[in-house]
């Protein structure tokens, strides 16, 4: 029989509906993942509801138990927190980062030793769809 859960979806943030999916599809209590992240159990129940900001630190801890990148779980706990103005659509691009970290994790891959080049990222992202912000006025 799955663990009972402590908190239901309706009170959590994203990153705490994603927690709630991933114990529910590991069948663990809330408890056990405290326990595999070295986190005590009131922080982790914290991280999940709606309008906390779960330190950095937790995040890791976190990720590294749940065999995620922390930077999939900031996005989800810190949504918006992009630069203003950087990116009109920061939207989508947070989720193109999501994404790109869901895809890693799922086909297993490890991040390179070294950051990529600018130019790998240029290229990378005109792959994926990014375009020249300015080119449609500059005619």
């Amino acid at each position: 029989m799955p663990p009972r859960l402590q908190i239901q979806p309706e009170d959590c943030s994203a990153l705490g509906k994603a927690i709630l999916r991933y114990l529910q599809g590991r069948q663990i209590s809330m408890n056990q993942l405290a326990e595999e992240a070295g986190i005590p159990q009131p922080r982790l129940r914290g991280a999940c509801l709606r309008g906390t900001c779960p330190a950095p630190e937790t995040l890791r801890k976190l990720a590294r138990a749940m065999g995620t990148h922390h930077l999939e779980l900031y996005s989800l706990a810190y949504p918006g927190r992009l630069p203003a103005g950087l990116f009109p659509e920061e939207e989508m691009l947070e989720t193109v980062v999501r994404e790109l970290l869901a895809t890693a994790r799922q086909e297993n891959l490890a991040p390179p030793a070294m950051p990529p080049d600018p130019e790998q990222y240029r290229r990378a992202l005109i792959a994926l769809g990014f375009g020249d912000r300015y080119s449609s006025s500059a005619n």
